[in-house]
């Protein structure tokens, strides 16, 4: 899911998100949730769904991330097996 950052109301809430930006919970990653960035300034971000990205993609006050999974890197991503090798 994309990573988008938007301007809402100082104090806004995730209901408050999905009624401004025209979402349904269905396109929102819930345990991800609205997470304040700037409270003063009202700044947040939250995952959606790649088909509410773009369309939120041409609103001036929505930004739009990748938001690849971060893992360790393991021996495996070093191009060694486990003995080190």
């Amino acid at each position: 899911m994309p990573l988008l950052t938007v301007t809402l109301r100082p104090g806004s809430v995730l209901a408050d998100a999905l009624r401004e930006l025209g979402l349904t919970e269905a396109e929102v990653d819930g345990d991800y949730g609205l997470v304040a960035l700037d409270p003063d300034t009202g700044r947040f971000a939250l995952r959606v769904a790649a088909g509410a990205a773009a369309r939120l993609a041409t609103d001036t006050a929505a930004t739009v991330f990748a938001d690849p999974p971060v893992r360790p890197l393991g021996p495996e991503s070093m191009g060694r097996d486990e003995s080190g090798r």
